[in-house]
């Protein structure tokens, strides 16, 4: 647990491969799509809103544009700072503050809108944020949350990989730096920790950036990826909604606190 949040807190690690802002990232209509979902599904104007693990600051960046009060946290000073010159360019200013998301430095019931886009899935301990984001909430509060699906098609070009590991042909190591959920499973966390679910949007039926690993020199893609632009764009809209969604890549979330008894 410690190792995974010493990655995550490193220079030059996560700034290595997340850069969803640019269109040559194979995923980069995907976030479009995504970070339009999230500033269309609540109204933003005056709201106290947190924004957790904001790694670039799309999010926040988004919700203060809208006219929300905007606080951003994440573990690593290196993206806080790309936050703050992202925000700067898009003539917004709010508080970039360094901290965990299972011990988030504010009082109980502090903010309306708490948001953890394209985070848990990095978080060791899920369980424990998701605690901890309830404390933080008001009661008439909502909470935007994605993840990465445990059963989205994409999954399947790493079942070599993990029959490998199985068979003890391959060693990937201890450091683990993502987790994915099935909707039944995460709609269970939410439950324990608090929350119900109002809205569930799914993203990426056919992602273009899926390989199928081989080995550690040979993978190759399982569908073109021409057609999985073309699928997002042109014959996904639709499903995202629909029972499809949960063989999605990615699962955008809006819940609520429930009183618990």
């Amino acid at each position: 647990m410690n190792d995974t949040k010493e990655y995550f807190r490193r220079q030059d690690t996560v700034a290595c491969w997340w850069h969803p802002e640019s269109p040559d990232d194979p995923l980069h209509q995907h976030t479009l799509t995504q970070l339009q979902w999230a500033s269309a599904v609540l109204p933003w104007a005056g709201k106290q809103v947190l924004d957790v693990a904001t790694g670039r600051g799309r999010f926040a960046i988004a919700y203060a544009r809208e006219g929300a009060d905007v606080t951003a946290i994440d573990l690593s000073r290196q993206m806080l700072d790309f936050t703050r010159a992202n925000a700067q360019a898009q003539q917004v200013a709010f508080p970039c503050l360094l901290a965990d998301a299972v011990h988030l430095p504010f009082p109980d019931r502090s903010f309306d809108v708490l948001s953890c886009m394209e985070a848990i899935m990095h978080v060791p301990d899920a369980q424990a944020a998701l605690r901890e984001f309830r404390r933080l909430l008001r009661p008439d509060g909502r909470l935007l949350i994605s993840l990465t699906n445990r059963y989205r098609i994409n999954a399947l070009g790493r079942l070599p990989t993990a029959l490998y590991q199985k068979l003890g042909l391959i060693d990937l190591g201890d450091l683990r730096i993502m987790w994915s959920y099935s909707l039944p499973a995460f709609r269970r966390m939410l439950r324990q920790a608090g929350f119900a679910i109002d809205d569930v949007h799914g993203l990426g039926l056919f992602q273009p950036n899926a390989r199928v690993v081989l080995s550690r020199r040979l993978s190759f893609a399982p569908f073109p990826p021409a057609f999985a632009h073309w699928f997002f764009a042109k014959a996904e809209p639709p499903l995202r909604r629909t029972p499809l969604k949960n063989l999605m890549g990615t699962l955008n979330i809006l819940a609520r606190p429930v009183h618990q008894q």
